[in-house]
């Protein structure tokens, strides 16, 4: 077997962030990965370079493992952050699990999905100074400048058809809180079958910790209530122990893991 990278970067990364894993006497691949970094104080204060492997076929052979993972970690010395490498594992994926042990992977952190029976019955305060706006972003402004505080918050490069996607979703509306100096938060809500749907919650820096995101998570089960739906619900990640905690306040509990993200944390070196 020999190890090689790809000729031409892929999904915008550099070629050197890429590996290949070929049969030497019958030219066939046996496996592939690609090395993705995203550095995000905001989302990931704690450990912002989050660097994300991507393993195309499985079993993985081990030294496709071994070189992806050892690029990973030069990475993340390099640039002398808490980083963090993870890998996008299927729930029942055992096989996958027990091969990235050996190199020290734990599975400690996941996307799961968070749910309320309904009705909720909440009732967290306004939060002071601020009014409450309902809408569909219908009006192109509004969509243009959601579509800027998305892709600034998440590193990504999203545009108007994707967002369109969910704006076509049944029942979709945006709740929006605002102060007299801007927004203070926004959530993204639809309907699937008899359940809502928060799709997307995001508070204002200044905003934070002061009762806005437990307010809208009240007005959007508020909102399904008056839809006479079962349930609510949203997925996360394990990560985001505020979150978590924030959601747990509301009534929501873990229902299902959706996907497992084993890990290796990271320390700048000193």
């Amino acid at each position: 077997m020999i190890l090689r990278h790809e000729r031409e970067p892929v999904d915008g990364q550099p070629v050197e962030n890429t590996f290949v894993a070929i049969d030497e006497k019958s030219g066939t691949v046996l496996g592939s990965s690609v090395i993705y970094a995203d550095y995000n104080p905001t989302l990931y204060p704690a450990r912002p370079l989050q660097v994300r492997i991507r393993l195309d076929d499985t079993p993985v052979p081990d030294a496709l493992l071994g070189a992806t993972i050892a690029r990973a970690r030069e990475i993340c010395v390099r640039a002398g952050e808490f980083s963090r490498i993870y890998v996008l594992c299927a729930p029942d994926d055992g096989a996958l699990l027990d091969s990235l042990t050996p190199f020290g992977f734990e599975d400690n952190d996941g996307l799961v999905r968070m749910q309320r029976k309904l009705p909720a019955g909440l009732h967290f305060k306004p939060p002071a100074g601020c009014a409450v706006v309902y809408d569909n972003l219908s009006d192109p402004l509004e969509r243009k400048y959601f579509l800027e505080r998305y892709n600034q918050l998440f590193n990504v490069q999203h545009d108007l058809e994707w967002l369109t996607e969910f704006i076509d979703r049944r029942d979709f509306m945006r709740i929006l809180t605002v102060s007299a100096t801007g927004m203070a938060g926004e959530v993204l809500v639809w309907r699937e079958d008899d359940c809502g749907i928060i799709g997307y919650i995001q508070t204002a820096k200044r905003w934070r910790r002061l009762g806005v995101a437990s307010y809208m998570i009240a007005l959007a089960c508020e909102a399904f209530e008056q839809q006479d739906l079962r349930c609510a619900e949203t997925n996360i990640r394990a990560r985001y122990p505020h979150m978590l905690k924030l959601l747990g306040g509301a009534g929501f509990s873990q229902t299902e893991l959706l996907m497992r993200y084993p890990g290796i944390d990271v320390n700048p070196e000193g």
